[in-house]
């Protein structure tokens, strides 16, 4: 019992010894994972006579959490190896384009899709430091970052020989989402106030959305959303779904209400990346450092 007490009453003290405030800001650019699809590009060709047909199909591999991410970390260091983070970020992501084409023998059907996501982040991290050697460390973070995600889809549809125009945007949105994130790094003290570091990191979240809405609909440069039912503007997505059909004029038609939201199919988004950073940490007070007062010549450049 005493010697536990006494072990107690030693990690108090030396947390209360190292231990220091930080503030930390660090601009990132994120790059998406080749492996995972997100959307596809495609084409389909009428010979002259239509004797012949030929479609093309390619997928476009990434993300929506690729593109530049700023991010605001407040940090406490109980000892000088182990910390803890909490940081938030914004991400306004980059387009991501596919397009589909129907090729007639004497016109051409053209339909682009862009999509963009947001991603704002909530990020608590411990984080796991190397002893310093002349002035550099090394690092390695956990974090799971609490995200509220959406995106939108934006299609541009031209007609052939019509000329007509058609114009959609529709924004996802759905609930927080968790993930998780790891980083290593390195840093480097240039005084008792100030350290540079970079990192490479890892973020894992698969985005979901809850429901969807479209916020434009032109046509040939007409404004037509108020023409639009609620089925025709809003979608609701569920895990599971039962569709009926009822049979008019001789064929099977989907039946719903025009005055409700649309049930559709749950799927997953991508928006995992991979993160490389650099940024300036800031210590707000520092009690001790290696068990002595620093002076000017521990931190000189």
């Amino acid at each position: 019992m005493k010697r536990n007490l006494l072990l107690l009453i030693n990690i108090i003290l030396v947390t209360q010894c190292f231990s220091q405030l930080y503030v930390k800001i660090k601009p990132s650019y994120n790059k998406s994972l080749g492996g995972q699809v997100l959307t596809r590009i495609g084409s389909i060709e009428y010979t002259p006579g239509l004797t012949e047909i030929t479609e093309k199909i390619e997928n476009v591999n990434g993300s929506l959490g690729q593109g530049y991410m700023g991010n605001l970390s407040f940090g406490y260091s109980f000892t000088r190896q182990f910390s803890m983070e909490l940081g938030v970020s914004y991400l306004k992501g980059e387009e991501t384009q596919s397009s589909y084409s129907v090729r007639n023998s004497n016109s051409v059907e053209t339909s682009t899709y862009s999509l963009t996501g947001d991603l704002l982040s909530f990020e608590p991290a411990f984080v796991f430091s190397s002893k310093e050697k002349d002035s550099f460390r090394t690092y390695v973070s956990l974090g799971f970052p609490i995200s509220n995600v959406s995106y939108n889809t934006y299609f541009v549809g031209r007609g052939g020989n019509s000329g007509k125009t058609e114009e959609i945007e529709e924004r996802f949105i759905g609930s927080i989402n968790v993930g998780v994130s790891t980083k290593i790094g390195i840093s480097r003290r240039l005084n008792k106030s100030l350290e540079l570091f970079g990192e490479i990191g890892f973020t894992y979240i698969n985005f979901s959305p809850n429901e969807s809405e479209i916020v434009i609909y032109n046509v040939s440069g007409n404004d037509l959303l108020s023409t639009l039912s609620t089925s025709e503007l809003k979608s609701t997505y569920k895990k599971s779904v039962v569709t009926d059909y009822n049979y008019e004029n001789g064929q099977w038609v989907e039946s719903y209400s025009e005055n409700k939201a649309r049930i559709r199919q749950k799927f997953n988004t991508p928006f995992s990346y991979l993160s490389f950073s650099c940024g300036i940490k800031f210590y707000l007070f520092d009690k001790e450092y290696n068990g002595r007062e620093l002076n000017k010549n521990d931190y000189a450049l």
